[in-house]
């Protein structure tokens, strides 16, 4: 069933008493009466969009086909004005964005718990022909009051050979992230192997509080470049399995591995610390 197609002017007359929730770089946030939200595209963003070649309709038009894929705010009315669609409805996923889950919270276990469900929602994705270049993004990522991830932000999706508009700075600068093995330059469309980047990277900010695009750049403090034996270093992973995989995400000839069962045998071993009252990095430590 195609999804409906509304006059914006007309849809908010219709729903008075919404509330602007944000207004981001390039769109504006709306939380309607019925408790959905409303995202709105500034021309800008249009433009950038419609320039892959394929419009915000037409990629709303792909939801239909998509949904196979549950873990997801799916759209489900477009709207336009002027005759251009610019905006879409989409449920409001009740919990927190996974931006704010981790705050204080030293437990490894939660952390796999989280995290297996975003490497499953990942694959689960890709299975139906989508790619998150933007999933690192702060609110990308909902985690529900019953502990369930749900990713959102439709828009920023590459849908089968619909191309993503960007990808998150989080994952490096363009030449680290603008690569074969991450980019196909023919056909403009990632790679599944930026996905499993995201989901390491994402644990690696979220559980030690490390970013690993520091990697192979200069330390200003030392001089010398932040390599990942310095990384591993800091925050006391031994693990050669956990090892092997971060290695991999820097190698061209290699493919990229999840973490899965890793992350629970980590928690099982270890367990959270701070080396020093309000360390902004968590260690590792035997159990």
């Amino acid at each position: 069933m195609a999804m409906p197609k509304l006059d914006l002017k007309s849809f908010l007359k219709e729903n008075k008493g919404y509330k602007i929730l944000k207004r981001c770089e390039n769109t504006t946030i709306i939380k309607l009466p019925s408790g959905e939200l409303l995202k709105i595209l500034d021309d800008k963003l249009l433009k950038i969009i419609a320039n892959t070649g394929y419009d915000l309709e037409t990629r709303l038009s792909e939801v239909e086909n998509l949904k196979e894929f549950t873990n997801f705010s799916w759209p489900t009315i477009m709207l336009e004005s002027e005759g251009v669609v610019n905006s879409y409805v989409m449920p409001y996923i009740i919990g927190v964005d996974f931006s704010d889950y981790y705050e204080n919270i030293f437990n490894l276990m939660s952390y796999a718990n989280i995290h297996s469900q975003i490497e499953k929602n990942i694959k689960g994705g890709n299975k139906v022909g989508i790619i998150f270049p933007d999933l690192c993004t702060s609110g990308n990522i909902r985690i529900t009051d019953e502990e369930k991830v749900v990713f959102i932000d439709y828009d920023g999706l590459q849908i089968k050979q619909m191309p993503a508009v960007g990808f998150s700075s989080f994952l490096g600068a363009f030449e680290e992230v603008l690569q074969t093995k991450y980019y196909h330059y023919e056909s403009d469309l990632f790679t599944k192997e930026l996905d499993v980047k995201s989901a390491i990277f994402l644990y690696f900010v979220d559980t030690f509080g490390i970013d690993l695009t520091t990697v192979n750049r200069i330390n200003p403090e030392t001089g010398q470049l932040v390599t990942l034996d310095d990384i591993f270093s800091i925050i006391n992973l031994d693990d050669v399995d956990i090892q092997q995989k971060v290695w991999k995400l820097y190698q061209s000839d290699q493919s990229n591995e999840f973490l899965e069962e890793d992350l629970y045998r980590i928690a099982e071993e270890y367990k959270l610390i701070l080396p020093f009252p309000r360390a902004p990095i968590k260690v590792l430590k035997k159990k």
